[in-house]
Formats: structure tokens, C-alpha cells, sequence
């Protein structure tokens, strides 16, 4: 039995580990104006006070009309990932994985083994932010859904976090911290070119 478009209280929902947290962020700020998105961080008020594995198993097992998977091979092993896997595959058992969008943070992550072979996965490598929330889009569209005209002043609230975000950037570019990071990433990088030329 498939679902209908009453029994959807999301458009989209998005499961990731804790590492993946500002990514699923961010692309829920591309999304949010236009359908109605399923972050937990962005939804406390919620479900806070309910039973936690309740809540998420419907979420993903029901309330989503699609979910966004942002992969790594730490998915599924953590307490909450793997309530939402269990109810993504037992969502899939009676409807199939057209409602699913997996998109791999690791350059060697695969997808799980009981994901259909033949299911397309976007690289976030390839096609940047901007790109995956196209697909994203497109894909919640053929599920059935229709985006929210944007009101000016959503369109408003849209483009103030954009700014606040640059400069919340710039300002981490130019800290103490930022400069940190840059330096540990450069390790990273020599270490691994070392590596790689032995």
C-alpha cells in the first residue's frame, strides 16, 4: 500500500550521523522555503517530551514523503541512525526506495548492501550544495510535492541567514580558529601526499 499526499507531514526528511550535522543544515537552508523539511536540530519543539524512537521511526517510516540519507559508513551503527535505518527499510519493504536519496560524505563510502544496486546516488564532490538540492527538489517534486511560493518576507529571512553565514565565515577565516583548522588541514593534506608517494 502506497501513501497518499494527506498522509505526509514532511516533505523532507534528512538522517545523518552527528559528523554530518552542518551539512544536513545546510541544505535544509536551501530547502526549508520551498517544502516543509525534517531536521532534527530544527524540530525540538516537536518532540521533545515524546518517546524518541517513536518519533523518529514515524518520521522516516511514514511522515516523510522523502528522505534524504546523508551517508557515511558510521550510518546505521549509531542509536538514532539505526531507528531511522530500521524504518527506511521497513518503509521500503512495502513501498520501494523511490522515496530515498543517499548521498556518500566519505570518498569511500558505499551504499549499504541491502540498498537496490540499481538505486543512483549524487555526489556532493561533483555537484557542490546547490547541485544535490536541485535533485533533492526534483526528486520531492516527482514524489508529489509542490513548493511554496516564497513570500518577501521569507525570501527576506532567506537571504539574512545567507549573510549572516558569510559572515560568520569570514569571520572563522580570520580567527585564531580558522587559522587552526587551515594549519591542521594542510598537515592532513602533506601527510597524505606522503603516503601517497611511498
Amino acid at each position: 500500500m502506497t501513501m497518499t499526499d494527506a498522509t505526509f507531514k514532511y516533505d523532507v526528511a534528512f538522517s545523518f550521523t552527528s559528523e554530518d550535522e552542518p551539512l544536513a543544515n545546510d541544505l535544509n537552508d536551501l530547502l526549508q522555503d520551498a517544502f516543509n523539511t525534517f531536521i532534527y536540530s530544527k524540530k525540538q519543539e516537536e518532540i521533545a517530551g515524546t518517546d524518541g524512537e517513536q518519533s523518529f521511526g514515524d518520521v522516516f517510516g511514514r511522515d516523510a514523503r522523502f528522505v534524504v540519507v546523508l551517508f557515511r559508513s558510521a550510518w546505521g551503527t549509531t542509536p538514532w541512525t539505526r531507528i531511522e535505518q530500521t524504518a527506511i527499510r521497513n518503509r521500503a519493504f512495502n513501498d520501494g526506495y523511490d522515496f530515498t536519496l543517499f548521498l556518500p560524505t566519505e570518498a569511500s563510502a558505499t551504499l549499504p548492501p541491502w540498498v537496490p544496486k540499481n538505486r543512483l546516488w549524487i555526489g556532493l564532490e561533483r555537484f557542490g550544495l546547490k547541485g544535490a538540492a536541485s535533485v533533492i527538489e526534483a526528486r520531492v517534486r516527482d514524489a508529489g510535492g509542490t513548493p511554496r511560493v516564497e513570500s518577501p518576507l521569507e525570501r527576506a529571512a532567506r537571504l539574512k541567514r545567507v549573510m549572516d553565514f558569510e559572515q560568520e565565515r569570514k569571520a572563522f577565516l580570520g580567527s585564531e580558529a580558522g587559522v587552526k583548522a587551515a594549519r591542521q588541514e594542510v598537515e592532513k593534506l602533506i601527510e597524505t601526499l606522503a603516503t601517497a608517494s611511498e
